[in-house]
């Protein structure tokens, strides 16, 4: 009997090694999406800022733009990380005040969270801003979101607002 089991065991033992090296129970190579789900979106200079003032006294066609892409970081809390990039007419050394609200760009909602867990965007001579950051954020897979840049580092209401991006959910 005991000759039995230890044959038994011995021809499992191959038949998991033979289909182990096949590969006949692994996953296939195009299971699951490419790249984690997401939201991002591109932004587009705030109507109210088409025409804005560029620098003391001088009025002239604004010309920012920029985009955000928020990941769910795993873990035990929600964390997404944020990844923001601007082009924006300002002086270099600037820094841009950022928030993540509900619903789509002019919507009059609070952010997402406190305004001051948003890192501020610093302007650098070539015009252009980025800055990287994990925010306690939950994102809902069925809500709408948007994202404004300020023409300051203080996010004060919509006539400061530079640009707007609807945050749309992707799975690219």
């Amino acid at each position: 009997m005991t000759r039995f089991i230890r044959l038994g065991s011995a021809l499992l033992t191959a038949g998991i090694a033979a289909c182990a090296s096949s590969g006949s129970h692994s996953p296939s190579a195009g299971a699951g999406p490419a790249h984690p789900p997401h939201w991002e979106g591109s932004f587009r200079i705030s109507q109210m800022a088409a025409t804005a003032v560029i620098g003391p006294g001088q009025t002239g066609h604004a010309a920012g733009y920029g985009t955000i892409k928020l990941t769910p970081v795993a873990g035990p809390t929600p964390v997404v990380q944020a990844e923001v990039t601007v082009s924006a007419p300002v002086t270099a050394g600037t820094q841009l005040a950022w928030a993540v609200f509900s619903g789509p760009c002019g919507t009059m909602s609070g952010p997402v969270i406190g305004q001051m867990q948003f890192p501020t965007i610093s302007i650098a001579n070539s015009g252009n801003g980025f800055v990287r950051a994990n925010l306690p954020i939950a994102m809902d897979a069925h809500a709408t979101y948007h994202a404004n840049v300020y023409w300051s580092s203080q996010a004060t209401d919509v006539s400061n607002v530079m640009m707007c991006a609807n945050v749309e959910l992707s799975d690219r």
